[in-house]
């Protein structure tokens, strides 16, 4: 199931979020039938950021959230590498295992769940 996907909403969900103290809009592409979005959020503690990508066009919606310093730390997505996977293609990142992850491909819950996880990453 496709779930809508409102860039505006999303932009402000996250300028809200307290771990976040900056939004950028890197890129925002849109043509009939295909958006491509990139966003990234600068974090507090400063040297942390979050990139963002959607792509959705009429029968697909991919995702990425990758959280990361100087290197990757963590990343969501749901490109269909670990078709084993539970909850495939949802899968997650972190210190060069691919495990389950609990999104969903809604982008406003999905959010919030990722942004719930960050302090435990940061602080590991």
């Amino acid at each position: 199931m496709l779930h809508k996907l409102d860039i505006f909403k999303i932009i402000t969900l996250l300028k809200k979020n307290t771990l976040v103290s900056k939004v950028e809009i890197l890129m925002v592409d849109e043509i009939e039938k295909r958006g491509f979005y990139k966003i990234r959020c600068l974090l507090i503690p400063s040297r942390f950021k979050i990139d963002i990508k959607f792509i959705k066009t009429e029968k697909e919606f991919f995702y990425s959230y990758q959280l990361y310093a100087h290197k990757a730390i963590a990343r969501w997505d749901n490109e269909p590498h670990y078709p084993k996977l539970d909850n495939f293609p949802h899968h997650y990142h972190y210190k060069k295992k691919v495990e389950c992850s609990t999104l969903s491909g809604n982008p406003e819950k999905d959010i919030k769940k990722v942004f719930s996880l960050i302090p435990e990453l940061l602080s590991a």
